[in-house]
């Protein structure tokens, strides 16, 4: 049996080429959060409120019933023994990912933009294809919820990043002509998109419309004087002063590549195995096509457990799998973060925009890039998260609900005796703790092998080379 979905336009499966009835809008919202996490286990609470929304008051009476009804009418409809099933308080759609439109479509972007500056016209064409996968411009029409709305909003933003892109390499293969039309519709949708506008007064005067080019470029810069109180972008002052000079204009545009992480800490011990299983749950997204989307890896554990510098260590280790950059924020709201965001990666977004606008805006500016976001100890990650393909994350600290179900959790615990004993050495020198084995096990057992209170006392011992570790045991004890 061979299925097929179809997420980029309204939802349709087809079935060995047959039109599958998906029944009713409910049911079909119920499949569309089934498909986007497609041989992965869907709680029944996240279903509910991807149908009725976060407020318990507007729920029906039986939400969870109500959910697995539409569940047996899907499975009904779609036939395939074993293919939706229940299991640990949700459901299961056993379809492979290259059965989705969407996951198709992804691969194609990520491949496409991979090829941007070595072979652009191969580019350019991989980005049609991609684009020709839609049917119509909104996802999931006329599926309702609050999980079809926010997905429409992400894809819409995709869409529109690559439709930017394609125009862009239309310019750069000579194509000026064939982007002018598409551009001006662009700009007229988008009056605060300085990118488009940049793009579109490219290729009027590619296309010997000068005039025209200065004129729009007036038009946005009173715009957005008027509106939010800004000049444009240095990339568009700049085009505009080239164009009135007859300047060669600067075709493909560099996309900023950020390195935000803090510095590596050098001595990190005890910490292989988690390293190891955070690797190979991040370079999954700078995987072949198919693999996962936008991997996370939530780490945890008790304050002083070290958890934010594995974090770092961690971002550190697969850089290579991530050539666009890296995201970095401590604490910090969450609309705060993502205008920082934004900037870094070369957006200039408007200060009174809502979150919900700002996280569009950076997944849209994240998509086709490949950037792995380290998130410590943030009140809110979830509008931070990438949920682009070949992106990543590393979340410190968040609660569990904060995290993707799929997300990869680690527990970051104390160190055993062994690894504390060797952070010790490093710091202290390894002569000064093996002469006092049995101090050096009471200062390990003061800090509960904790690495941050373990590098601390470390450190103040190192600073004190008159003292021995029983001195620094005793200095401790005294002050509880």
């Amino acid at each position: 049996m061979r299925l097929e979905f179809r997420v980029l336009g309204p939802l349709r499966a087809r079935c060995d080429g047959r039109e599958v009835d998906l029944g009713r809008p409910q049911q079909r919202a119920v499949l569309a959060a089934l498909l986007l996490a497609p041989g992965q286990l869907v709680p029944t609470d996240r279903l509910v409120e991807g149908l009725w929304g976060e407020d318990d008051t507007r729920w029906p009476k039986d939400p969870a019933g109500q959910i697995g009804t539409h569940v047996h009418r899907l499975r009904r409809a779609l036939g395939g023994p074993g293919l939706l099933v229940a299991a640990a308080g949700g459901y299961r759609l056993a379809a492979p990912r290259e059965a989705v439109d969407l996951f198709r479509y992804e691969g194609t972007v990520t491949e496409a933009v991979a090829l941007r500056h070595r072979d652009p016209a191969r580019a350019r064409e991989a980005l049609a294809a991609a684009l020709g996968a839609w049917e119509g411009v909104r996802a999931l029409d006329g599926v309702p919820g609050p999980f079809a709305e926010r997905t429409r909003e992400r894809l819409a933003a995709g869409r529109l990043a690559v439709e930017k892109t394609l125009l862009d390499l239309n310019l750069a293969l000579g194509r000026h002509a064939d982007a002018v039309e598409p551009l001006a519709g662009l700009a007229a949708a988008h009056p605060q998109d300085e990118e488009v506008h940049r793009l579109h007064l490219l290729a009027l005067y590619r296309c010997g419309r000068t005039a025209e080019a200065l004129a729009a470029y007036e038009a946005l810069r009173e715009r957005l004087d008027r509106e939010l109180g800004l000049e444009p972008a240095q990339a568009v002052v700049e085009l505009a002063e080239r164009i009135r000079r007859g300047e060669t204009p600067v075709l493909l545009r560099r996309l900023p590549r950020p390195g935000q992480l803090p510095p590596d800490i050098p001595d990190l011990v005890g910490r292989a195995g988690l390293v190891r299983r955070a690797e190979q749950a991040l370079r999954a997204a700078g995987g072949p096509p198919g693999g996962e989307s936008s991997p996370v890896v939530g780490l945890s554990g008790p304050a002083g457990c070290g958890a934010s510098a594995l974090a770092v260590h961690v971002g550190h280790a697969v850089q290579d799998a991530f050539p666009d950059g890296q995201l970095y924020a401590s604490g910090g709201e969450a609309d705060a973060v993502l205008a920082g965001f934004l900037r870094a990666l070369g957006e200039r977004p408007a200060g009174s925009a809502p979150i919900g606008e700002l996280t569009a805006h950076y997944r849209a500016a994240l998509a086709g890039r490949r950037v792995l976001v380290v998130l410590d100890e943030v009140a809110d990650p979830t509008p931070l998260l990438p949920a682009v393909s070949g992106c990543a994350a590393v979340v410190t600290g968040a609660a569990p609900e904060m995290l993707p179900a799929e997300a990869v959790r680690l527990t970051v615990g104390p160190l055993e005796p062994n690894d504390a004993h060797e952070l010790l050495a490093r710091i202290v020198g390894v002569e000064r703790i093996s002469r006092e084995p049995a101090a050096v096990t009471e200062l390990a057992g003061l800090c509960g092998h904790l690495p941050v209170l373990l590098r601390t006392a470390a450190t103040r011992l190192a600073a004190r080379p008159r003292w021995s570790v029983a001195d620094l045991v005793r200095w401790l004890a005294e002050r509880g």
